[in-house]
């Protein structure tokens, strides 16, 4: 692999990585606003997706580091594959999201 291509695929595997690692935070805080409610079971599955991204670039990393492009041309069609279903849940998410802070009373909103 070309030096240029391999640092710039291992810096964007691990910034992917942090920013998983964020994400995952900024979770934590959303579901804190939605207690007891049936939204959090649904931002929970995103956090487990979020969590087998995470080990994805981990181990992209790992095989980066071991120079296997096989198993890197692999996994990059499962992060396409997986990216998309990724974004379609999560966009069908904020939707139901959205909904439930439209429906909440005033009052609620305002604490």
């Amino acid at each position: 692999m070309d030096e240029i291509v391999y640092i710039f695929s291992f810096i964007c595997s691990i910034s992917g990585a942090v920013f998983f690692v964020i994400s995952l935070f900024i979770i934590t805080k959303i579901k804190g606003l939605f207690p007891g409610s049936k939204i959090n079971q649904k931002w929970i599955i995103i956090q487990l997706l979020i969590v087998l991204f995470l080990f994805g670039y981990v181990f992209n990393i790992i095989f980066l580091a071991l120079n296997m492009p096989e198993i890197i041309a692999v996994m990059t069609a499962i992060v396409y594959i997986f990216g998309g279903l990724f974004v379609l849940i999560v966009i069908n998410l904020s939707f139901k999201t959205y909904k439930t802070i439209l429906r909440e009373p005033v009052s609620k909103k305002e604490k």
